[in-house]
């Protein structure tokens, strides 16, 4: 029997208590999950990981969502991006789109929904 290789998503978000959640969530849907709490960790992870979809938050301490964003563009430009944030302004939201991000979602989210939205970019790509 053949088994068939995980989907990796990996969370980019300063928010422990969040983070955490999504991960226990998106492990029970059958994801491997790897997690960041940085910009830089996350930008390091993701040359390690590779996944197939990130979820990354636009506000953090050392590097914010979207110079992270510019720099996992420059090393793959068509990695699904959902942004996440608590702080959305249409600038921030336009610049991302910008940076072929395939959603925007306001915290605090509905993690059902999230993962409705997770499953079906995964289905499609």
């Amino acid at each position: 029997m053949v088994e068939i290789a995980k989907k990796k998503i990996l969370i980019i978000d300063d928010e422990e208590e969040l983070a955490n959640s999504l991960d226990i969530r998106l492990k029970a849907c059958g994801y491997e999950v790897n997690i960041a709490n940085s910009g830089s960790v996350g930008l390091q992870k993701f040359k390690e990981v590779i996944p197939d979809l990130i979820l990354l938050d636009v506000m953090m301490p050392d590097m914010d969502g979207i110079e992270t964003l510019k720099r996992i563009r420059e090393i793959d430009e068509k990695v699904p991006v959902i942004i996440l944030t608590a702080y959305g302004t249409m600038k921030t939201a336009l610049e991302a789109f910008s940076m072929n991000v395939v959603d925007h979602i306001a915290k605090p989210f509905d993690t059902k929904l999230l993962v409705e939205k997770i499953d079906s970019i995964l289905k499609n790509k």
